[in-house]
């Protein structure tokens, strides 16, 4: 009884691994913090199944830097294309508004705010720094350029959580 117990808890955690990992890749469900979610559950599930609270609260860090890195990377892609300081943190301000402002319009939801966010922010950012239009259109692509490099960190530390997790469980367990 015991080893089926087991089993299903980890048939469980890695249906949840599983949409915390599509979730990394969209930019609705965040995706490391699902992931995170998964391996705590299966913690408070199965308490002696090999997890331990280092791992926990280590991942718990690794969820909130994954999160900080969507704001922080709009406000580099932006700095990066040519954008002054007001582009990157119209940009930053724009990933943090944006997704809440921009579902309140009528056929854009909280997805189109979440890509276009950013780059409205750099862009605006830059015309009232006095920047033309072009100008605050190269931020704007930064933004998109930092948002993929996010997307592609996030995932990485998400197959990271996942694979501690599978050695903490399969290698350390006695």
């Amino acid at each position: 009884m015991e080893i089926e117990h087991h089993w299903l808890a980890l048939s469980v955690t890695f249906l949840i691994f599983l949409i915390g990992l599509l979730g990394s890749l969209l930019p609705v469900i965040p995706g490391c913090f699902v992931v995170w979610l998964g391996a705590l559950i299966y913690w408070l599930w199965v308490p002696e199944g090999g997890v331990g609270l280092v791992y926990i609260l280590s991942t718990a860090g690794l969820v909130i830097l994954a999160q900080l890195l969507d704001f922080i990377a709009s406000y580099y892609g932006a700095r990066k294309f040519g954008g002054t300081w007001r582009g990157g943190v119209g940009a930053l301000l724009g990933a943090i508004f944006g997704p809440l402002l921009l579902s309140l319009i009528p056929g854009i939801g909280t997805i189109a705010g979440l890509i276009l966010g950013p780059i409205i922010g750099a862009v605006l950012g830059e015309l009232s720094a006095g920047r033309t239009f072009k100008e605050g259109g190269k931020a704007g692509f930064g933004t998109v350029v930092g948002g993929l490099v996010s997307f592609a960190m996030k995932f990485a530390i998400a197959v990271a959580m996942i694979g501690w997790f599978c050695f903490e469980v399969f290698f350390t367990r006695p």
